[in-house]
């Protein structure tokens, strides 16, 4: 398959509605000394409609998808925040929508998913099944499967931050993203890197959630055997095949963080930005509070999500105290 190129990324850009925010670039300064003299800007889609950014991508899916489709209704999997984004995109649309989810999905993203208007089928712990399970269910009620992993309007409606991020933020020297799958990493990558080819992206992972990381390392998606992170969005125990390719052909690289890292972030994000991330959300953003990357760089780091429990707040907290 091909690269995501910038015609369908402005293409799927135009055509979402008026209800996706145009979300703001904030500074981050670590200190007082640091205020108006900022180097780390914050992509802040934890403001996005549904608290994070795969909204973005769900209505772009929506819009690629035959009518005739789209009317027997979708079926996905999702660790929670492309679960409320269909969701919704769903009840905007008209489009009942099924997502497959693990058991230890946070109760919170659950009952988010639930009071967008989508159903949820629990289907064990096992990530690695998901979307076989997606299939069955599908194939099961005559719905329409989606593997979100794949699909080329996915990684096309992810990018639409990148365009964002450019023409805000036009003296931007370095942009960060976390990885999972692939798919935000790549499109944002993909934007940023053919708008303005000189300008650094650079993938974050946890070091316990690095499928990605590893795959750049072995040259082709490579499934790992662990997964133990406090960033539950960042699940996937490898990259999908398209999103690769492009993480291939756009990233600079992807460094590595550590859960403290990620705890310290939230800390720093909530107290000095006033911007609430669930963990995976933050995980860009240790890249550079960590000094994983060059920190001389004038930085955007994408803050993907906010939907975090008052639990997780709590431990966040405790552990960076």
């Amino acid at each position: 398959m091909s690269l995501i190129t910038l015609e369908e990324i402005k293409a799927a850009r135009e055509a979402l509605p008026d209800v996706i925010r145009r979300t703001p670039i904030l500074p981050l300064s670590r200190d007082s000394a640091e205020v108006g003299q900022e180097k780390l800007f914050l992509k802040a889609e934890n403001l996005q409609v549904t608290g994070a950014y795969k909204v973005r991508a769900a209505f772009t899916m929506m819009n690629a998808i035959e009518p005739e489709r789209l009317k027997n209704g979708l079926v996905l999997t999702s660790s929670g925040n492309f679960a409320q984004g269909f969701a919704y995109a769903g009840v905007r649309m008209g489009v009942k929508v099924v997502v497959v989810m693990l058991d230890q999905t946070s109760p919170y993203k659950i009952q988010g998913t639930e009071g967008y208007g989508a159903e949820v089928f629990l289907c064990g712990t096992d990530a690695s099944v998901r979307q076989d399970i997606v299939e069955q269910v599908a194939r099961d009620r005559g719905m329409t499967a989606i593997n979100t992993w794949e699909e080329r309007p996915i990684t096309a409606g992810h990018a639409s931050i990148g365009l964002e991020i450019i023409e805000d933020c036009p003296d931007v020297e370095q942009v960060l993203v976390p990885v999972s799958s692939g798919g935000v990493a790549g499109g944002i990558a993909a934007a940023v890197k053919l708008s303005r080819p000189e300008v650094k992206v650079i993938g974050v992972q946890p070091e316990r959630a690095n499928a990605a990381y590893v795959s750049l390392e072995q040259g082709e998606p490579t499934a790992i055997d662990y997964w133990d992170s406090m960033a539950d969005g960042l699940s996937a125990v490898r990259p999908g095949e398209f999103p690769f390719q492009n993480l291939q052909a756009y990233l600079d690289e992807i460094v590595l963080i550590s859960e403290q890292d990620i705890a310290e972030t939230f800390r720093t994000l909530l107290f000095r930005a006033k911007i609430l991330g669930e963990p995976a959300g933050v995980v860009a953003s240790a890249g550079f509070l960590s000094r994983k990357v060059d920190t001389s760089l004038k930085t955007v780091a994408a803050v993907t999500g906010g939907n975090v429990t008052e639990e997780v707040i709590q431990k966040m907290l405790s552990m960076s105290a």
